[in-house]
């Protein structure tokens, strides 16, 4: 039987090439995303990749707060259930956490933990009823360390590497697997996104940019990471090392070598 693959925010980016990688090995692939026009592009795309995919693109804005209830009603009234979820939308706030939008920070931590947290219940919840099932969630290497002028978000990734590490072995016993996957700076449309007009946003983002990887890249090491049954995993030596070393520092040596490096390059 065809397997099911969902993935949040499926149609730009990282999670584009996931549905790329998925469809090669002939899933029916779902993806709710709030663009309409990537949603077809990403059609197009895979419909030329393999002329018989099944492919659903649903247009949703799942920063709503119900949003993971409506994902449950349209998986029922499709009569669907997934083979796989992979967590993968979400963005971003540079700059000064006392500086931030109040509204755009809420819609940040929304789609980063509260959707995602749900959508582990619910969809863990059925896959645990059936006895398998596998859950991707999308951290980050700024998870493992506190960031000054990328707070919220690198707290909210921590939050997600922790959520899943605790799901991993409540599911494990039941035939669920549960991955969290960490990347660093990906060349995507996320640094834009998550970039401010405040001055301590240029320096942050100068520091993430040291290093960035294509999205085809991560994807990959995150599908690999995905179907060898891993925790989590890290795309790369050099980031599977750094965040060794960083979870080896003392939390207040991290948060200051951090927002001195973001000063520097403010200054430079």
């Amino acid at each position: 039987m065809t397997k099911t693959v969902l993935i949040t925010g499926g149609a730009g980016g990282i999670g584009r090439e996931f549905c790329k990688l998925f469809n090669t090995d002939g899933y029916r692939i779902i993806v709710f995303s709030l663009l309409q026009d990537e949603l077809d592009a990403l059609g197009h795309d895979l419909k030329a990749q393999r002329s018989d995919v099944d492919y659903r693109g649903v247009q949703m804005d799942l920063s709503q707060p119900d949003a993971a209830e409506e994902i449950m009603q349209w998986l029922d009234q499709q009569n669907l259930e997934l083979d796989v979820l992979v967590n993968n939308v979400g963005f971003g706030m540079m700059g000064e956490h006392v500086e931030q939008d109040s509204q755009t920070l809420e819609r940040m931590l929304t789609l980063n933990n509260i959707l995602l947290s749900k959508l582990c219940m619910l969809v863990g919840a059925r896959m645990k009823a059936r006895g398998h099932g596998k859950i991707m969630n999308i951290g980050s290497l700024a998870g493992f360390c506190p960031m000054p002028f990328f707070a919220a978000y690198s707290a909210s990734k921590a939050f997600v590497i922790n959520l899943s590490a605790s799901l991993q072995e409540e599911l494990k016993p039941y035939g669920v697997q549960v991955t969290c996957f960490c990347p660093s700076t990906t060349k995507t449309a996320f640094l834009d996104t998550a970039q401010s007009k405040h001055a301590s946003s240029s320096g942050i983002r100068e520091f993430v940019s040291a290093q960035i990887a294509t999205p085809e890249q991560v994807a990959k090491a995150g599908y690999a990471a995905l179907n060898q049954g891993k925790r989590y995993a890290l795309p790369g030596l050099s980031v599977t090392l750094q965040s060794i070393w960083i979870r080896m520092m003392p939390l207040r040596v991290m948060a200051n070598f951090v927002y001195r490096k973001s000063v520097k390059e403010m200054k430079s």
